[in-house]
């Protein structure tokens, strides 16, 4: 990844949110941030990001639902998070969308190739910059 990405993210754990904000600015990332789904979709109609970085369990929109709500304005990869070690989001509304699912606590060691997965082109092979 040789350019900075625009990278929203929702996550309702102040704590986390913070983290997560810090490390992808830390990459060199464009980072704006929600604590809500419903937030999240609001952020996205005005900052259009490259990928969403989505908690799952929120109030209000859930994670996949704001993903999905997401993706009815833009086709934008998302990588959810989420302390479920059994979340399955197969066949459900956004899950055509997620291209990872990462668990709690994310590591950078993670996060970098899920984001890099998000932006890989079609066809699975990336571009040199």
């Amino acid at each position: 990844m040789s350019r900075g990405l625009k990278v929203a993210v929702a996550e309702d754990d102040r704590d986390t949110r913070e983290y997560l904000v810090e490390l992808l600015r830390r990459l060199g990332h464009e980072v704006a941030a929600a604590e809500d789904g419903r937030r999240l979709v609001e952020l996205c109609e005005g900052f259009v990001p490259d990928v969403v970085l989505s908690d799952y369990s929120m109030p209000g929109l859930n994670g996949l639902e704001a993903a999905a709500e997401v993706n009815r304005a833009r086709r934008v990869p998302v990588v959810l998070i989420t302390a479920r070690h059994d979340l399955d989001v197969q066949g459900r509304p956004g899950a055509e969308c997620v291209v990872a699912v990462l668990l709690k606590p994310v590591r950078e060691a993670d996060l970098v190739p899920a984001i890099a997965r998000a932006i890989r082109p079609p066809g699975g092979v990336e571009l040199p910059a």
